[in-house]
């Protein structure tokens, strides 16, 4: 086990440091520039060049790339991201203000598209047959359909102002209270997770329907095994492996929804903040919210691959 975890950690490294080479390539990458971009995007010509050239000087800005990529990935190793160019705090601070409720609302998100996921994953596949399964796969087509901006306002127009089972905006920390904090982000993550449930209720039902047809499950029935033992223990345990390895990817799925989830309730997470940067070109903070989601990322490959190995005898074989 601990030599699959290090192999896994030598493929991990260089899939961070790919990703620190093109989250700096941003600034190069995206319109105008860094310069431009401290000075508003259009004030260059109110500047003289003497003034730019010295702004250049003070960031760095007239190394080598090279250099600059290796001046920058130093310091963001020993925690330093930057400062905006809009606020002229460090992003350590900005965004530790923004993690917390953005991760909470992922993470919850997350917990409940694995329950939605695995309840409407396996009905699908036992009651495959039977209406009842019918219904769940065209239920879980449509929530694939719909995009999460416009279930977003539905929701907090129906259940939020005009119904009052819910907050319709805002966020509570959890300073004041987990009830407080809970209530006001359980319907963004539901919003969040219909989608993401979906996607892993069709997997679900995918894998498991494979393993109810395959022979051990068939001389599983003809031993007389308990039904609840056949589905729970011989297919679904089977059937995880592969949505197991999806999970990193409804992560990455989810940081993509909160982007407009996160303004539609006016949740002040990365996705409004990481909105702000991209419209006035505060690249750090840009550059400072892929990267840790980058990480989470990788992190979650990793231990979905350490998960795997604990529920795959076949896997711990080959990696001893």
């Amino acid at each position: 086990m601990t030599r699959m975890i290090l192999r896994r950690l030598a493929t991990s490294i260089p899939t961070i440091l790919l990703g620190t080479i093109l989250i700096f390539a941003l600034r190069y990458l995206l319109p105008g520039g860094p310069v431009e971009a401290m000075l508003g995007g259009g004030a260059q010509g109110e500047i003289s060049p003497e003034q730019i050239a010295a702004l250049e000087e003070r960031y760095g800005l007239d190394a080598p790339v090279p250099l600059q990529y290796w001046h920058w990935l130093t310091q963001v190793v020993q925690g330093d991201l930057g400062h905006s160019y809009y606020s002229q705090q460090s992003v350590t601070a900005v965004l530790s203000q923004r993690v917390f409720p953005s991760l909470e609302l992922i993470v919850l998100s997350l917990l409940l598209s694995i329950v939605i996921g695995l309840t409407l994953g396996i009905i699908a596949a036992v009651r495959r047959d039977h209406a009842s399964g019918r219904a769940v796969r065209v239920a879980t087509g449509l929530g694939l359909s719909v995009p999460d901006f416009w279930l977003g306002a539905i929701a907090a127009g129906t259940l939020g102002l005009t119904l009052g089972i819910f907050p319709a905006v805002g966020f509570t920390p959890l300073s004041e209270g987990l009830g407080a904090n809970l209530y006001s982000v359980t319907l963004p993550a539901l919003v969040l997770s219909v989608v993401t449930g979906s996607f892993l209720a069709r997997h679900i039902t995918s894998a498991m329907s494979a393993a109810l047809d395959s022979p051990y499950v068939r001389t599983a029935w003809a031993m007389g095994l308990p039904s609840r033992t056949i589905y729970l223990r011989c297919a679904l345990r089977n059937a995880l492996g592969p949505v197991i390895t999806l999970i990193p990817l409804a992560f990455a799925g989810l940081v993509g929804g909160t982007l407009l989830v996160e303004t539609i309730f006016a949740i002040p997470g990365l996705g409004t903040e990481i909105m702000r940067s991209v419209t006035s070109q505060d690249y750090p903070v840009v550059q400072g919210i892929v990267l840790i989601v980058g990480v989470l990322v990788a992190v979650l490959n990793l231990l979905a691959d350490v998960v795997l190995a604990f529920l795959d005898p076949r896997m711990r074989r080959a990696a001893a």
